[in-house]
Formats: C-alpha cells, sequence, structure tokens
C-alpha cells in the first residue's frame, strides 16, 4: 500500500485547496425578491389594522399617497391628529421623477403640471379656509412649483388661522378644531389631455396649538404663512371661502381613467439636448502592444488626445479572462505534479 508521510500531505492539500480559488467567484449580496408587497384591506369595520382608521380608500405605496393626479403626497398621512406651530405638508410635483421642475422649463405637449392649489376643509365644520391659491408671491400663497427651485418634493408651511387655537382638552364641537380634509386640486396634462382632480387626504385638528407661533419658525424654508401684520395668527374670516357642495365638486373634476404611475404609463416628449458631442474616433493599431500609440477623436470637445494600450479595455478583459483560465489549469497540472513527485519516494 502507498503510504504518504505527513508533510507530503499537507503539501499536496495546500495546492490542492489552491484550485477553488481559480475554479468559482464569489457572489457579493444577494438577489432581490421580485415581487412587490402590498396591503391586504379586508373591508370590513375594523379593517384588520386594530380599530386604527381605515385607509382602505387610498393607494399608498412605501408610505407615499397616490393621487388621481400627478402629485403624490409624502406628508401627512390620513388621519394624522394634526397641532403645532403650523400644518406641514410634502408633495412630489416631478411625476415620481419623470417630469421637470423650475427652474427648468414645464412645458410638454404631453405631460406637464400646470398648477396646484389647496385648502383645508370641514363638511361637519362647515369651514373652507385656503392653504395655497396662487394669488401672491408670497407662500404658502404663491405657486408652490416656483418655490424651492430644482427641488421635486415641494414644502407647504400653512399657519393654523387664529380659530384653531386649543391645548387638546377643550370640548371640540364649541370649536372649529375638529375633522378636517387636505383638500389638493390638481391640474394638469396627462398623455396629451387636460385634467383637473381633487383628492381630499383627512386629518385631524386635536393637538396643541399655541396662540403666538413659536419664533424658531422663522428659519423654516419656505416661511410659514399667511401671518399677521404683527406676526401673530391671521383670523379664520380672512382665509375663509364659501362651502362647495360634494356634487358641485363631482362636476368640476376630470379624472383620467386610471392612477397615474400604476394604470396608466406616463409619456413626455422626446429630449434630443443631451449625449455624445461628434462622431467615434479612431485609433490606430499598434502590433506590439506598447503604450504611446495615439488616438484622436473626430469632433471630440478639445480636441484632446489620449494615450492607450492597445485592445483597450476589452483587450484587457480578455486578458484577464486568459490569466484567469492560466490559473486554473496551473493549479491543476501544479498539483498532479506534486503528486507525481509525492508518490515516487513513497513507492519505493
Amino acid at each position: 500500500m502507498v503510504r504518504l508521510s505527513f508533510s507530503h500531505l499537507s503539501i499536496l492539500f495546500l495546492i490542492v485547496g489552491l484550485i477553488p480559488h481559480y475554479a468559482s467567484s464569489q457572489m457579493i449580496g444577494s438577489y432581490r425578491n421580485p415581487n412587490t408587497l402590498r396591503a391586504r384591506q379586508n373591508r370590513n369595520q375594523n379593517n384588520g389594522n386594530n380599530n386604527n382608521p381605515d385607509t382602505s380608500a387610498f393607494n399608498i405605496e412605501n408610505g407615499r399617497i397616490l393621487t388621481p393626479g400627478l402629485a403624490i403626497i409624502l406628508a401627512p398621512q390620513p388621519f394624522t391628529p394634526m397641532g403645532g406651530d403650523f400644518l406641514h405638508i410634502a408633495l412630489d410635483v416631478s411625476g415620481d421623477g419623470k417630469l421637470p421642475v423650475p427652474p427648468r422649463t414645464l412645458s410638454d405637449p404631453l405631460t406637464q403640471v400646470f398648477n396646484f392649489t389647496l385648502f383645508l376643509t370641514s363638511i361637519p365644520l362647515a369651514k373652507n379656509f385656503t392653504i395655497s391659491n396662487i394669488t401672491t408671491t408670497t407662500p404658502p400663497f404663491a405657486d408652490i412649483m416656483d418655490q424651492e427651485l430644482g427641488q421635486t418634493v415641494k414644502h407647504i408651511n400653512f399657519e393654523w388661522p387664529s380659530c384653531l387655537v386649543g391645548d387638546g382638552r377643550e370640548t371640540i364641537s364649541a370649536t372649529a378644531r375638529g375633522d378636517y380634509n387636505i383638500s389638493i386640486h390638481q391640474n394638469y396634462r396627462l398623455n396629451g389631455v387636460d385634467y383637473y382632480s381633487i383628492f381630499n387626504l383627512p386629518i385631524s385638528v386635536t393637538n396643541g396649538i399655541a396662540q403666538f407661533p413659536g419664533a424658531d419658525q422663522l428659519v423654516t424654508v419656505p416661511p410659514p404663512g399667511p401671518l399677521s401684520a404683527n406676526g401673530g395668527r391671521v383670523p379664520c374670516e380672512a382665509i375663509e371661502n364659501p362651502m362647495m357642495g360634494f356634487a358641485q365638486l363631482v362636476e368640476s373634476v376630470s379624472n383620467p381613467p386610471g392612477q397615474p404611475f400604476q394604470d396608466i404609463a406616463i409619456e413626455t416628449t422626446e429630449r434630443r439636448d443631451g449625449g455624445q458631442v461628434g462622431e467615434p474616433g479612431t485609433a490606430s493599431g499598434n502590433e506590439d502592444g506598447d503604450i504611446g500609440v495615439q488616438s484622436e477623436g473626430d469632433g471630440g470637445i478639445g480636441g484632446g488626445d489620449r494615450m492607450f494600450r492597445q485592445g483597450g479595455a476589452q483587450d484587457a478583459v480578455g486578458s484577464a479572462a486568459g490569466q484567469e483560465r492560466a490559473g486554473y489549469w496551473g493549479a491543476w497540472i501544479c498539483a498532479a505534479f506534486a503528486v507525481g513527485i509525492l508518490w515516487a519516494p513513497a513507492s519505493l
């Protein structure tokens, strides 16, 4: 029987152990789950949500609330109890990144945002307050598309009017505090057709609101408003509008046949103002593969030359692959050679 010494076996295993290094590659990370998770709604009284408010009427995806228009609501979430110095609203107005925002031009014959107007409304309380209506150049009444230039998410900071002041312990029925909707009106074009949509996001004005806003909000961007002449809260009458009946609101809208992004693919006009300048360049060959061969690009910006090794990136990839194959077979040959050497003295 052929016996190998311990030292012989150690050398053999060391060499053979190198083989997997050349024979396989390690995958970094893992494959992403291709399945999209969606919340289950059973549409009964408690919605399977521990008696929390039923959000089955909303299309919520990763915390983003999709609307019948191009806007995507990022904040607040439905039925959130609100208070503090002001109401904060965040809207993605870029069509989920597909549309330009100022200072770039918005004009597009296929899809574009015209404007947004927002109101704070309550049918039980018969209240309708203006949040933003494009009547001035001062936030929040200014056009929100012209605020925070270059940002795809626009923020609206609405100062609570004086009739909503409270500490959260008062009798709700004796005040203007209670359940409201943030009513978002969207005027837009989608795939060549103009639409007008209204989306109501329910909140409750029940948390504490102080009589005088805090001074720290002076550094908030965009600045909260509206404010009175002395920097306090404006009376509700200053921003109140007549109530509109539900049937009247329904008559005013013109909704698309489906939800943008999910049911309807957004189309935009093709742009041709980017890409490579000039035609592809030419490169002279070099059989010896020496560094120093010059390549001149036709029409390249600046007319710059570059130094390169013949074969370029493709040659480098091929060279690496060749080295890997050579290493693979080299390891096996070394292993076989070692076995032959070790076998001979052990069998004598």
